[in-house]
C-alpha cells in the first residue's frame, strides 16, 4: 500500500471529492428519471385498466368531480342532466392531428343538482386571420345523457387569453369565472351524447401507451455514478505504475553513472566526459512520454526454472566438473 500514499495528498483527495460529487449528482438524476418512469408506468396502467371500463353512474359518478380518485383517471362516467351553454368557454392552443385548435368546455348540471365541467371535444381554428374558429357546435338542448372520461384538472399557467377563451383547464379558476359551485377535483372528456347533435366537436384521440426513454436514461446515470469511481481507481493505478517506472528509471540512471564515475566522483569512463554529461542531461530533460522509452521493462518473476535454465545449469556443471578433472591431473 506504500505505493498509493499519494492518495492522501491534497490533489488526490480533491479528485476523490470531485468523483463523489459527480456520482451523487448522477444518482440524483438517475432517481429523477426513475421517478418519471414510475409515473409514466402508472399513467399507462390507468389507461389500460380504465379506458374501456364500464361507466360509473349516478351519485358515484358525480362524486368524482368533487373528490377525484386519481386511480380512476380515464374511467368513463355516465351523467344525465342539461348543458349550461351560456357559460361555454374555449381552451386555446390545443393541437390535434397536426392542427391547432380549441377545446370546448361547457358546464353541465346533473339530475342531482351538481354542476360539473365537461370538455365536449376539439374544433380547429378557422380560415380567418385572427385564428378564431369558424363555428362552435352548440350542445344538445334539454335533458341529455353524456358519457365522458374523468381527467384531473390542469395547473395554472402564466399567460392570458382573449375574451371567451382560457389558456388552461384550471378548475378553480373556472369556478370563479362562472360564479357557480362546480366540482374542482376533475373534469370529463365527452365521447358520446344522447341525443346526439347533428354537429359535434371531435372527440379526443385515445392516449398512447408509451414507456418512453426514462428507464434507460436512469440506468445510464447509475452507470455513470459507478464509472466515476472506476476512472478514479484507474487513474490511481496508472499513477502508481508511473511512480514505479520513475524509480526504475532513476535506478537505471544511477547504474549508468556508476560506469563513468567512481565512488569519489572521479571520471573513469572511456571517451570524452563532456559527451557523457551532455547525454545524461538530455535524458534527464526528456518529456515523460519519451523518458518512459528508456525505462526498463518490468521482468516477470519466474516461480520455476525453464528448460533453458536447466540446460544452462547442466552445462555449467559439466564444465565445472571438467575443470576439476583437469586440475586433478
Amino acid at each position: 500500500m506504500s505505493d498509493y500514499r499519494f492518495l492522501l495528498s491534497g490533489k488526490w483527495v480533491g479528485w476523490l471529492l470531485l468523483a463523489c460529487a459527480a456520482a451523487a449528482l448522477s444518482l440524483y438524476l438517475g432517481g429523477w428519471q426513475m421517478d418519471r418512469n414510475d409515473h409514466l408506468v402508472g399513467e399507462n396502467t390507468k389507461v389500460t385498466q380504465n379506458y374501456r371500463a364500464e361507466p360509473l353512474t349516478g351519485d358515484e359518478a358525480s362524486a368524482q368531480f368533487a373528490a377525484h380518485d386519481e386511480r380512476l383517471s380515464w374511467h368513463p362516467v355516465e351523467l344525465t342532466g342539461e348543458y349550461l351553454p351560456e357559460d361555454q368557454v374555449l381552451v386555446r392552443n390545443r393541437p390535434q392531428n397536426g392542427r391547432v385548435g380549441y377545446e370546448v368546455l361547457v358546464p353541465f348540471r346533473t339530475e342531482g343538482g351538481d354542476v360539473v365541467v365537461l370538455d365536449r371535444g376539439w374544433i380547429p381554428t378557422g380560415s380567418a386571420a385572427n385564428g378564431m374558429p369558424d363555428e362552435v357546435p352548440e350542445p344538445p338542448a334539454g335533458e341529455v345523457t353524456v358519457t365522458a372520461r374523468l381527467r384531473p384538472g390542469e395547473p395554472v399557467v402564466d399567460r392570458g387569453a382573449p375574451e371567451g377563451q382560457i389558456a388552461t383547464i384550471e378548475l378553480e379558476e373556472l369556478q370563479e369565472r362562472w360564479g357557480r359551485s362546480t366540482g374542482t377535483a376533475a373534469y370529463a372528456e365527452v365521447f358520446a351524447e344522447d341525443p346526439a347533435p347533428s354537429v359535434a366537436p371531435a372527440p379526443p384521440p385515445e392516449p398512447e401507451i408509451d414507456s418512453g426513454p426514462h428507464l434507460s436514461y436512469s440506468l445510464q446515470w447509475y452507470a455513470f455514478a459507478a464509472l466515476f469511481f472506476v476512472a478514479y481507481g484507474y487513474a490511481a493505478r496508472q499513477q502508481a505504475r508511473n511512480d514505479e517506472w520513475d524509480r526504475q528509471y532513476a535506478a537505471e540512471m544511477e547504474r549508468r553513472l556508476s560506469r563513468f564515475y567512481d565512488e569519489d566522483g572521479n571520471y573513469v569512463g572511456e571517451g570524452d566526459e563532456e559527451l557523457v554529461i551532455r547525454q545524461m542531461e538530455m535524458a534527464d530533460d526528456m518529456p515523460a512520454h519519451l523518458k518512459s522509452l528508456m525505462r526498463p521493462k518490468p521482468q516477470r518473476r519466474r516461480h520455476r526454472p525453464t528448460w533453458e535454465d536447466e540446460e544452462d545449469a547442466l552445462l555449467d556443471a559439466l564444465e565445472g566438473g571438467g575443470r576439476l578433472e583437469h586440475h586433478g591431473r
